[in-house]
């Protein structure tokens, strides 16, 4: 997972972050949480600008940058946190049912 996330760029309505030492493993995941939020979602996208992998690290050469546009008046950090909330309590519901 991610070690951090950047913010690039910020507009009430939209928001674009770099996600620091991930892959497509979060990038996907929140892509598809907000793009089931069509209420507040015009669009949710991620792009690795250069795919190829450091034979160092196994990690890509660059980061993965997530953008999402909202729906006017849906401030596109709070959605963004929404859906992080969310993949959270997926982990949480996941870890939970195989203790049982």
């Amino acid at each position: 997972m991610s070690k951090s996330m950047r913010i690039l760029e910020k507009t009430e309505n939209s928001i674009e972050v770099e996600l620091i030492d991930d892959d497509h493993s979060l990038c996907n995941l929140l892509k598809d949480i907000l793009l089931e939020k069509t209420d507040k979602v015009i669009m949710a996208s991620y792009v690795i600008e250069h795919p190829v992998l450091n034979p160092e690290t196994g990690r890509y050469i660059s980061n993965p940058k997530l953008i999402v546009k909202t729906t006017e008046g849906n401030d596109a950090e709070e959605v963004l946190k929404e859906a992080l909330k969310e993949v959270i309590d997926l982990c949480n519901k996941t870890l939970e049912s195989l203790s049982q």
